[in-house]
């Protein structure tokens, strides 16, 4: 009995394989295309409402505090020939039915780390020019901004110009200034082939 369930298997996988592809047919030879940060630019914002916003505004609440990050990124355009599906991709897209993307965006330079420093004193602990990248979290998942960079997406799959052509975070100030002056921050962005995209943002009063 045992012979013929097994016989009976090696018989079936073949007719269900081919069932499978006559259903789900993919003719789509993945292109691995990358893409650069270019820039950076930041504002201040101001979270004391439903939701973040933009703000020109001279004075804010510290207590409500945010900056938001926007890093410009653009295809990096290489003539090559297009590359086969590698084994995983085809794996991972056979078992929904789904057809793997007609192209793969992967970093150039990926992002190694995003730090924040005040340019003015801060308080007791943190004078002109030191790092409070710890007083900061990222908007939505609230993590720290080393965990956020640790697990961020790097990769996009075909509509690059709607997915990847900007990152925007919003970075929250959690931690109130005790100097009695008014602020400023500089954002730095490290990327993995030597650069260090920075910029500072707006001067500010909080109170």
């Amino acid at each position: 009995m045992k012979k013929k369930l097994i016989i009976l298997f090696f018989l079936l996988v073949p007719i269900a394989s081919v069932l499978f592809h006559a259903c789900c047919p993919c003719d789509v030879e993945t292109q691995h295309e990358k893409y650069s940060h270019k820039a950076m630019f930041l504002k201040n914002l101001d979270n004391s409402g439903e939701k973040a916003i933009e703000s020109e505004a001279l004075q804010l609440n510290k207590n409500a505090y945010g900056i938001r990050l926007n890093l410009v990124r653009e295809k990096v355009v290489i003539a090559r020939a297009k590359q086969i599906n590698s084994f995983i991709i085809q794996s991972a897209y056979a078992t929904s039915c789904e057809c793997p993307p007609e192209f793969l965006y992967f970093p150039s330079d990926s992002i190694v780390s995003i730090k924040i420093f005040t340019v003015n004193n801060f308080d007791n602990q943190h004078s002109e020019n030191t790092d409070i990248s710890g007083y900061f979290r990222v908007a939505g998942s609230y993590s720290t901004v080393e965990s956020y960079v640790a697990n961020m997406r790097n990769n996009y799959a075909d509509d690059f110009d709607y997915w990847g052509r900007e990152l925007k975070l919003d970075l929250l100030l959690m931690t109130a200034p005790t100097a009695n002056n008014k602020h400023q921050f500089e954002v730095q962005v490290a990327l993995s082939d030597g650069r260090i995209l920075k910029q500072q943002t707006p001067e500010i009063e909080l109170l």
